[in-house]
């Protein structure tokens, strides 16, 4: 910080030398982060609900359906935007988008429906839902839709997505078998002659007549 200059009237004066002096010192250690509140990105939590106020964002207009700070920064970044075209389905996607909801919105000509009234399709992916929570949803797109049309519908679709791991293993060996060198056949080609014989003996033996 550029050193501050004193009056002529005061310049002369070795008090008010010292004094400008200790105050440069104290300014210089100063930390003006804080008061950088428009740099949505980087202020302090505890700033936040305050430019929520000031952005008009809170309660049904998105700060109760915000689970985290950079759900909640988010949408005091796009708070401007959201205003200049509430009323419009395209805010309404907007303001779920902003939110990490992903929702499309359908007029009532385009699906047969009733007139003035449309249904939004909403996907789950990253968080739950109950009943309070449905209500706020609800409230969340009546806050940001035109004031003629109806929400006829609202389909909540939940998806779980998780890593699924395949694996596969293969376990092959071959074995070789080495048998001496043998002949791999034997080609007759003379004559084969079959003969079959029989030998028989036959002894009779006489003994002494014994009385």
């Amino acid at each position: 910080m550029a050193k501050p200059s004193l009056p002529t009237a005061l310049a002369g004066d070795e008090r008010f030398a010292i004094l400008c002096e200790l105050l440069q010192e104290e300014f210089d250690n100063l930390d003006l982060t804080p008061m950088l509140v428009y740099l949505i990105d980087v202020v302090p939590s505890h700033v936040l609900p305050h430019l929520a106020d000031q952005f008009h964002v809170m309660g049904l207009e998105g700060w109760r359906y915000a689970r985290n700070d950079q759900e909640r920064r988010a949408l005091i970044k796009r708070a401007s935007e959201l205003h200049q075209f509430k009323g419009t389905p395209w805010a309404v996607e907007q303001v779920l988008e902003t939110l990490n909801l992903h929702g499309k919105v359908s007029e009532w000509f385009e699906y047969g429906g009733r007139p003035y009234h449309f249904r939004i399709d909403i996907t789950l992916s990253t968080r739950g839902l109950d009943g309070d929570t449905f209500e706020a949803l609800v409230e969340l797109i009546n806050e940001y839709k035109n004031k003629r049309s109806r929400l006829q519908a609202l389909t909540v679709t939940l998806m779980t997505e998780a890593p699924i791991f395949i694996a596969s293993a293969l376990l092959s060996g071959e074995n070789t078998t080495i048998y001496p060198l043998q002949t791999p056949g034997i080609a007759q080609t003379a004559s084969t002659f079959y003969a079959a014989g029989l030998v028989t003996t036959e002894t009779t033996t006489i003994y002494p007549l014994e009385a």
